[in-house]
């Protein structure tokens, strides 16, 4: 009996998916009155995919008149069905037209399902707000989420001393995971500290040849003088 209730519930979903595809394939071929009405259908069903849809049709006036009290509430199904872009095109929609503190609260939802550009969105407005405990703990939330840039501001925000303690060991560190993340300023900033501070010159090659990997200027000026200077990476 579960057998036959998997292969049910396999079908369904399979045909679910099937369905998707054909109305994103109309879609493609501006046939937007049909598209709309396969993922009407997918949506009463709970398919996040196909109420977003509806949702960017309606704000974008996709084959039908521009509703934004539809995008609202498709959006907002789509995100309580656990899709993250829906929630954060909610939070910009609202905030263009001025709610900016539902916005917040839609930026949240889409942090709370791992949309790192939301939980810096949120992050920022606790920033300009004065709140530092929030602030942070979105940015650290986002860093977490291994958003390099998120972790390039913490490393910022506790080597200036920025509504916290000053603190070195909380910056390297933020600076060093934003660094393993790609962004080429944290490991040029790495390498700076390594030459200037620690006399280290051969972390500090290490750091600059990393951001030069990542085509920034400055460090592959730096690079270069090691190598003029014949220091090696170990």
């Amino acid at each position: 009996m579960k057998k036959i209730i998997l292969f049910f519930l396999m079908l369904s979903i399979v045909f679910a998916q099937e369905n998707l595809e054909q109305a994103l394939r109309l879609y493609e071929k501006n046939q937007f009155a049909k598209a709309y009405e396969v993922f009407d259908r997918l949506c009463e069903k709970g398919s996040a995919k196909a109420c977003f849809s509806i949702a960017y049709m309606n704000e974008n006036s996709q084959g039908i008149p521009k509703n934004l009290k539809k995008a609202h509430q498709f959006y907002d199904k789509s995100c309580t069905l656990g899709l993250a872009k829906a929630c954060s095109n909610l939070a910009l929609l609202l905030n263009e037209e001025g709610y900016e503190n539902d916005a917040i609260l839609a930026f949240n939802r889409a942090c709370k399902l791992s949309d790192t550009a939301s939980c810096n969105a949120v992050a920022l407005f606790y920033e300009k707000e004065k709140d530092a405990e929030l602030a942070l703990n979105f940015y650290k939330k986002s860093c977490d989420l291994k958003d390099a840039r998120a972790c390039y501001k913490l490393g910022s925000i506790y080597e200036k001393g920025e509504f916290v303690r000053q603190n070195l060991k909380s910056s390297l560190s933020f600076y060093s995971q934003s660094c393993s993340f790609g962004f080429a300023e944290a490991c040029y900033l790495l390498g700076r500290y390594n030459e200037k501070e620690k006399k280290d010159m051969q972390s500090a090659k290490r750091y600059f040849g990393m951001a030069c990997d990542k085509k920034h200027k400055e460090a592959c000026e730096a690079y270069k003088e090691f190598v003029k200077k014949g220091i090696e990476i170990y």
